[in-house]
């Protein structure tokens, strides 16, 4: 009995540890800059805690949540932007900085509808 009670919790943690990094190792660095980099699409906005989810493109379809703030530069095509141009659907690229559970914003440039 305690054999096959260790070998399970072997088991999760190791999942844990897999889990937890394939999803870490999914956030790219921007080459320019250094920051973490996440390109995908607008699901949700919440402009009263200044928050938005983005579903990331490609085949994982991974769900990041991003924050920004008064630092956090909006552009659309490179050319400024603010966060009333973001909307749900949008393609957008996001710069920052990945801590956690959550992305905070140092930049985020809005690029065409799906």
């Amino acid at each position: 009995m305690r054999r096959s009670t260790a070998l399970v919790m072997t088991l999760v943690l190791c999942l844990t540890l897999v889990l937890g990094a394939g999803i870490y190792a999914q956030v790219k660095k921007d080459e320019k800059s250094g920051l973490d980099r996440v390109e995908g699409s607008v699901q949700a906005i919440n402009k009263d805690k200044s928050t938005l989810n983005v579903i990331q493109s490609g085949a994982t379809k991974t769900t990041w949540k991003v924050a920004y703030n008064d630092q956090t530069k909006f552009t659309m095509r490179n050319s400024p932007a603010k966060v009333d141009d973001l909307k749900d659907g949008l393609r957008i690229v996001v710069l920052g900085k990945y801590e956690k559970d959550m992305m905070t914003a140092a930049r985020i440039d809005i690029r065409t509808e799906k």
